[in-house]
């Protein structure tokens, strides 16, 4: 209740209480942060594997190298994961329980501040980015969203009954009269 008197005290002014990820902390207001740069920063756009990554790391949290790979349908460098972590947006999280035991990556409370969410919840659904125009939400499994699978299958192209014509394919193959 202290706080969020606070927070309204404050609104007004030269500085803002901001409650990103449980944790309090004061912040420029918004109105007058192009007044407080003195250093020009050069801004380096991301690559589009490392937004890729960011993006699966962020939606399908926790989330291993392996699993990242397979939902983007390509291998990456070590590089793309070394820059999500020096931005600080990502952190290792522990490891998986299955054999080898590889790193899952999560997304870090500097993550939140950066894109000034309180938490990971406030980040658009898949309707909401269909909605928007910036994603195809056709070919979006609403189901599996955040589980390890980003798009839907092609269900009938993979289900074809590999047996279908097994005797067909060993007719000949073992003649009964050859007894070598």
């Amino acid at each position: 209740q202290c706080l969020d008197k606070l927070q309204k005290e404050y609104s007004s002014r030269g500085i803002n209480l901001v409650c990103i990820s449980k944790k309090w902390s004061f912040r420029t207001s918004p109105n007058l942060s192009n007044l407080m740069s003195q250093e020009k920063t050069v801004e380096k756009k991301l690559s589009r594997a490392a937004v890729e990554t960011l993006a699966i790391i962020v939606y399908h949290q926790p989330v291993t190298r392996a699993e990242i790979e397979e939902i983007r349908g390509v291998a990456f460098g070590t590089n793309t994961l070394d820059i999500l972590m020096e931005l600080n947006w990502v952190k290792p999280g522990g490891r998986k329980d299955v054999p080898g035991k590889p790193i899952q990556y999560v997304t870090t409370d500097d993550f939140l501040s950066h894109f000034n969410l309180q938490k990971l919840s406030d980040l658009p659904t898949v309707d909401e980015l269909g909605a928007a125009g910036l994603i195809d939400s056709s070919s979006v499994d609403n189901a599996i969203f955040g589980t390890g699978k980003f798009f839907k299958e092609k269900q009938e192209e993979k289900k074809e009954d590999i047996y279908s014509n097994i005797d067909e394919m060993l007719s000949g193959t073992l003649d009964p009269e050859d007894k070598d």
